[in-house]
């Protein structure tokens, strides 16, 4: 027989009528539970029995194979629908929990006992009327033995992740988030109050403690700060109080900045203090109450005096590098600005450029309080350049460089010259050397506001400035006539430097007219000299003759004769004859005029 010969109608018919006669017996038994579950819900909802009652009665309303007593029902079941909405809470959170558990989600465990709480205040009041229905069916659901396990559970994991948790990356608030889930747990599952919170800060201080004292040592000083600032808002932010960070960064704080001390390292001193002050700033800590605090303050104190003890023994440098060591802390600017002037003002020759370097200059010469300036110098360097320096009452420095000094190679000493500074109106630097001759050799500098300028530079073996003209008077110097003894004349010149000018006679000038005036006296006349025909020296000075005796030779022309009138006479040949004329005899004589010299040295 085939398939098809199979399936004919008459054996689809018999198969259709079984399935009929299966599901008729299936809706009969449901109506016959039906019937007996609303029978029985109203016997236990007389006798009192409304938690079973509810049940039979939700049961029999979700049954759709008769339409029985369904009005009734319906009443019930709003009359018993808080009882129904215990248990659906109930059962829904269970089954919330159990799934929680497994995957260990804490915040959603939390949010579930929010939500029984919530129900459980809503239902469970203390001589409400449905207090009793609470009681069995949370007992019935075992939602409190399961939540005493989950909250073991969980408080077992945090205990031990805070145990094991000394160190570790990341925020604070991240890195002990199992600190804050510890604090959420309720203090039931503790065994009380007193309980959870001995436990949680015996756990909490070690932990912290720890890894404020791990940062400590490895000198990380702002992490650790960083990290007790974090840990304290941390803890604030969940209105929980955590006295031991900010002892232990105190603790810490203070160790590190007594090594600091101890070490003299004043600008890491200086550095962890600024730190910590930031910090305490950051964690509102009364500075009144904070020893680290006041040992920061008093220590910047001490610092502070030492360096002015080091600025009054003249260990400046010492003095502005713990000024600047301290900066980090407090504004030092202006102590290391008074360290650097009293520096400059001791030691002026650091006012010149690249002064504070050992052995640049050669030759130096200072002044204080004088040319308007607190401090003035010069110096040569070893090239031979002079430079000028000088420091006004305001601080402020100004500089100027020279020419290279003629013959610096022999210089001996450089110096201000008060009296032609007085002439100049502005400094004058003097410098000092040698001559192969024996003489000295003095180079004079005019230190102007638009630059040096040379003054004089002439040698001798000395100088004097004249009070009435302002010439200069250099004695054995050296004129370029290879004579020795000379006083040279030096003046002021167009251009604002000193000019030799003429030979200083030792005897006073005096006019050929006066000399009765001064008998046996060394004086000096310029005249014009003649040999007369009986070979006698004649000297014409302001239209009077003179008989010229001593130390003449055959010398004519115009000269400057130095010598003494004796009171004697006699006779020479003149222009209009023969005269009687005083006699002078002469000591030494001078040329006027290069003819002159040129014949004297022929002679």
């Amino acid at each position: 027989m085939t398939f098809k010969q199979a399936i004919s109608l008459r054996n689809i018919m018999i198969i259709l009528c079984i399935c009929m006669l299966v599901l008729l017996g299936l809706k009969a038994l449901q109506i016959g539970d039906k019937i007996r579950e609303v029978q029985e819900a109203e016997r236990l909802y007389a006798a009192g029995d409304l938690i079973a009652a509810e049940n039979l009665y939700r049961q029999a309303a979700d049954n759709p194979a008769i339409h029985y007593k369904e009005e009734q029902i319906a009443a019930r079941l709003e009359e018993l629908a808080p009882i129904s909405a215990i248990r659906s809470g109930l059962n829904t959170l269970v089954k919330k929990v159990t799934d929680q558990l497994v995957t260990k989600d804490f915040a959603e465990f939390m949010e579930s006992y929010a939500s029984l709480l919530s129900l459980k205040s809503k239902y469970f009041i203390s001589g409400g009327p449905y207090a009793s229905y609470y009681r069995q069916l949370s007992k019935d659901s075992g939602i409190s033995v399961q939540l005493t396990a989950g909250f073991g559970q969980f408080k077992s994991q945090f205990l031990a992740e805070l145990a094991a948790s000394q160190k570790g990356s990341g925020s604070e608030e991240n890195r002990d988030q199992f600190k804050w889930n510890l604090l959420q747990i309720p203090d039931a599952y503790y065994g009380g109050t007193d309980a959870k919170n001995e436990l949680l800060a015996t756990g909490f201080k070690a932990h912290d403690t720890a890894r404020l004292k791990v940062l400590a040592a490895g000198g990380s000083f702002g992490a650790m700060l960083d990290s007790a600032l974090s840990l304290t808002e941390a803890y604030r932010n969940h209105s929980y109080q955590a006295p031991w960070v900010q002892k232990q960064a105190e603790d810490s704080a203070q160790v590190i900045l007594d090594k600091d001390l101890e070490g003299d390292n004043i600008s890491a001193f200086a550095g962890h203090a600024a730190a910590y002050r930031t910090y305490a700033v950051s964690a509102a800590l009364d500075a009144d109450s904070s020893k680290v605090l006041s040992f920061i303050d008093s220590s910047a104190a001490k610092l502070l005096k030492s360096a002015a003890r080091l600025i009054r023994g003249g260990e400046y440098a010492e003095a502005i590098q713990l000024y600047s060591g301290l900066s980090q802390l407090q504004d030092t600017s202006a102590e290391i600005a008074a360290a650097q002037l009293a520096w400059n003002t001791a030691e002026p020759v650091r006012l010149l450029p690249g002064g504070d370097e050992a052995g640049r200059y050669i030759h130096v010469a200072t002044a204080s309080g004088r040319y308007g300036a607190k401090a003035a110098v010069a110096g040569m360097d070893s090239s031979g350049r002079l430079y000028y320096a000088d420091l006004s009452d305001d601080g402020i420095v100004s500089t100027r460089t020279g020419d290279i000094i003629p013959g610096f190679e022999r210089l001996s000493g450089l110096a201000f010259d008060g009296e032609l500074s007085a002439v100049a109106e502005v400094p004058v630097v003097l410098a000092i050397g040698s001559q192969e001759d024996g003489r000295t050799a003095f180079t004079a500098y005019q230190i102007k506001p638009e630059g040096i300028s040379l003054l004089f530079s002439f040698a001798g073996d000395s100088y004097e400035l004249q009070s009435d003209d302002n010439s200069i008077l250099v004695t054995n110097a050296d004129t370029g006539d290879g004579v020795l003894g000379e006083t040279g004349v030096y003046r002021l010149s167009e251009d604002g430097s000193y000019q030799f000018a003429e030979i200083q006679q030792e005897s006073p000038l005096i006019p050929a007219s006066e000399l009765e005036l001064h008998p046996f006296e060394n004086v000096t006349l310029n005249c014009e000299i003649y040999m007369d025909s009986a070979g006698r020296s004649v000297g014409s000075s302001d239209g009077r003759y003179i008989s010229l005796q001593g130390n003449i030779g055959s010398i004519t022309g115009p000269a400057v004769v130095s010598g003494q009138y004796q009171n004697s006479y006699d006779y020479v040949e003149t222009e209009i004859g023969e005269q009687y004329v005083p006699v002078f005899v002469v000591d030494s004589l001078g040329s006027l005029s290069v003819n002159l010299n040129e014949e004297a040295a022929t002679d």
